[in-house]
Parts: structure tokens; C-alpha cells; sequence
């Protein structure tokens, strides 16, 4: 936060004033500073902040446009100016205030914020989903305008206030050659699967192993890769959906970049699941739909399309270079079952040094959330013993997700979030 008032005696005592509720001695202490220097920015200033706290933004604005007439590159004045507009339903004005702010100070994440929301109450609602973005994107831990932003695009999706769609990237210059691994005990869920993959991998030498009753995920994972001669291994679960066309194309791109990816991740390992790090540690895009659910939940973790730096993946999708499989096969001894193998897995497929990334872009949808049950916790307790980890209580994570009505809406969501991020 920029600190042309924020650190002088004057204002530090008036905020400590303000704090034990003594408004009428900050009054007075501002009142005498004026008296001495009738041009004393900083004590115009906090007679600005004083009348803001008693909701006399009248009050409020006149005395902060004096600070300002003084100081014009006080962006402390301006965003409190900014505060008092919006709060006497002065939306241009404080719309006015806070670019005043930002033209100062470019990075400031309140003022982004301010402005988003004032934009949000003009009906302005592309401009506030920018705003907003760019707060998230400075600040993690922002998670009101994480919720606010994801809100926001959702409305202008839903609206048809879609941003121009960018040029298609172009086509990585080798194809590579697939391998994708479908297990399941439904046959119609592996049907459909199969014929998912079918499609997205039309026009790519492809071939796809599909597995019935497995002894374990992580064994059939195994056994896939030893008999694969392919370039690339895609391990997916039979519950999935995915709304990008050119997915072949746009996980081709990601793995000629990185040796293994995921669409959900998180970049520090403490625990037995991908969110019990919590953020700002999470990665990746997703959307869930449940069997018979009308809408589609897009559900985001982090604004970034694509984030390396990876230290753990969620098995919902795994995709990787052959030879990372080969380096580091899943653990079939300890992940005799359906859960942990993927955590397992990747965190030693990132130990060994190779590079994992999340992508949003590869627009997956997963009819399930997970289970956490008793097989869950069995498996759960072996991989903390593993890997000496699980003790600390799991931090506080949240997907930031909206409601939309259909794969159009769902697609034109993502697209716009990562044109934001571009």
C-alpha cells in the first residue's frame, strides 16, 4: 500500500483515535494541525477519513479534495475520495477517483477492487470483471474478489457480453502419438469414455486402452504404459466430459512444454488431499456435473490458465511424457485401491525433478466431487505414513465457482477468463 500518509505521526494518531472510537479528539487534533498550517495536507486528509467514518461524505469530499488540491499525487486522498463517492452514490465520480488512484499506483489491489464494484453498480459489467481480475490476480488471498470475479464473468457470459474470442493458436509442429487409459467397472460409463476420446483424438495416431474391473488404478496405469509405445500416456477416470474441440491439440501444446499436466493441483504437498494446503497454493479450472443436473458448475481456483510449478495432481486427468512413467511408475503396493495413487504418484514424478503444470484450458467437466470414505481413509493413512506428512489440520480451500446453463455458456466463461489473464 503506497504510504504518503499512511506512516506520519499526525495520521497514525488519528487512525489510533479512530480505533478507541474518540472521533470528536481526532477532530480536534486535525482541527488544530489546520489551525497552525491551513495547507497541511495531512490534516485534511484525515478530517477526510474522520467525516467518512461518521457517514458525512459531504463532509468527507470537501476536505479530501483539498488534500488533493495540495498533494495531487496523494493516492491515499484519492482512493478515501473514491470511498466517500461511492458511499453518497456518486458512481462516475468514484469511478473517477479510483483510475485517479490506479494512475498512480497500477498494482494497488484495493483500488481495483473499489473500482470493480462501482463498475458492478453501473451495470458496467465487462469493465468490473476486469476490475475485479486484476485485483484476484494481485492478490491471491483476495477472496472477495475472487468470488466477486467469477460472479461477474459468469453475468456477462449470460448476458452474451462476451469479450472478441482471440486468433486459434496454432498447431504444435509434431504430432504426437496417444495413449489414453480408461478404467471402469460400468461398462456404459467406459463406452461412453471410449467414445469421447475417440472423437477428440480423431486425426491423431491414437490407441486406447480401455480396462475393466481393475485390481487398482494404479496397476492398470502400470500395465498400460509397459505395453504403450506412444509419445504421450492420458489416464483419465470414465465420469468425464470435455468441451474443448481441439483437446488433443491443446494438450499437445501443454506437454511440448512440460512433462506431465493435470487439470487440478496444487503447488505445495501437506497432506493427504489436493486442498489441505489451501491457498494460495491451489491450481486449476474445472466444472462439475453431476448424472441428471440441468446446469453446469464452473468451479476455478486460481485465475492463472495454466500454472507450473506443481507439486501435486488430482487423478481426475493425468497426462505425461512416456518416459516419465517409465522414471516413475505408480506405486501398486501401497495404492492397492482407487484413491492416493495420483497424489502419490505426481509428487514423486515432481521430486524426481520433472515439470508438472495444471491446465484450465483443457475444459474438463467430472460428474463427481470424490469420496472420502473409508477406503479413502485407509489409503489416506498409508500415503501420510509414506511421505511423514498429514499432521497439521488441512487449511481452509474453496473452489470460486458460478452456475451456468449450458456448454456454450461454460466455454465462452473460460474463454473469457483467460483473456483476462492474457
Amino acid at each position: 500500500m503506497p504510504s504518503d500518509f499512511g506512516s506520519t505521526a499526525l495520521v497514525a494518531r488519528v487512525r489510533e483515535l479512530l480505533r478507541a472510537g474518540s472521533m470528536d479528539a481526532a477532530d480536534s487534533l486535525t482541527g488544530a494541525a489546520l489551525a497552525v498550517e491551513p495547507r497541511d495536507a495531512e490534516a485534511w486528509y484525515a478530517r477526510g477519513i474522520i467525516a467518512n467514518r461518521r457517514n458525512d461524505h459531504a463532509g468527507a469530499i470537501a476536505a479530501l479534495r483539498e488534500a488533493i488540491a495540495i498533494r495531487p499525487d496523494a493516492s491515499l486522498a484519492w482512493l478515501a475520495l473514491g470511498t466517500a463517492f461511492a458511499r453518497s452514490v456518486q458512481l462516475e465520480e468514484a469511478a473517477q477517483a479510483y483510475r485517479s488512484v490506479l494512475a498512480l499506483e497500477p498494482d494497488w489491489t484495493d483500488a481495483h477492487f473499489n473500482l470493480g464494484v462501482v463498475l458492478k453498480r453501473q451495470g458496467q459489467r465487462l469493465a468490473a470483471a476486469h476490475e475485479l481480475h486484476a485485483a484476484w490476480s494481485r492478490d491471491p488471498m483476495f477472496f472477495d474478489a475472487a468470488i466477486q470475479c467469477v460472479a461477474e464473468i459468469a453475468d456477462c457470459v449470460r448476458h452474451h457480453e462476451a469479450l472478441t474470442p482471440p486468433a486459434a493458436a496454432g498447431d504444435v509442429p509434431l504430432r504426437p502419438t496417444f495413449t489414453i487409459v480408461v478404467c471402469s467397472i460400468d461398462t456404459s460409463r467406459q463406452a461412453r469414455a471410449v467414445a469421447l476420446y475417440r472423437r477428440l483424438f480423431s486425426g491423431y495416431r491414437s490407441e486406447i486402452v480401455a480396462i475393466r474391473h481393475p485390481r487398482s488404478l494404479a496397476e492398470a496405469y502400470n500395465r498400460a504404459a509397459a505395453r504403450s509405445m506412444a509419445d504421450i500416456v492420458l489416464m483419465s477416470h470414465d465420469d468425464v466430459d470435455v468441451l474443448a474441440p481441439d483437446f488433443a491439440r491443446r494438450l499437445s501444446r501443454m506437454l511440448a512444454e512440460h512433462d506431465a499436466v493435470g487439470v487440478v493441483g496444487s503447488t505445495r504437498m501437506q497432506g493427504p488431499a489436493i486442498g489441505w494446503s489451501g491457498h494460495p497454493h491451489l491450481r486449476g479450472w474445472i466444472t462439475h456435473r453431476a448424472p441428471g443436473d440441468s446446469t453446469w458448475r464452473v468451479d476455478v481456483l486460481d485465475p492463472r490458465p495454466v500454472a507450473d510449478g506443481i507439486a501435486i495432481l488430482d487423478g481426475v486427468l493425468l497426462a505425461c511424457r512416456r518416459k516419465v512413467l517409465i522414471a516413475v511408475p505408480f506405486d501398486a503396493v501401497s495404492f492397492d485401491g482407487f484413491h492416493l495413487y495420483d497424489l502419490d504418484w505426481s509428487y514423486r514424478v515432481s521430486r524426481a525433478g520433472f515439470r508438472i503444470a495444471v491446465t484450465g484450458e483443457l475444459l474438463l467437466v467430472h460428474a463427481s466431487r470424490g469420496r472420502y470414505g473409508p477406503a479413502w481413509q485407509h489409503h489416506a493413512e498409508r500415503f501420510c505414513a509414506k511421505h511423514d506428512t498429514g499432521r497439521a489440520e488441512p487449511a481452509p480451500s474453496s473452489f470460486f465457482g458460478a452456475t451456468l446453463d449450458n456448454p456454450a455458456q461454460v466455454r465462452a466463461f473460460f474463454a473469457m477468463l483467460a483473456q483476462m489473464h492474457g
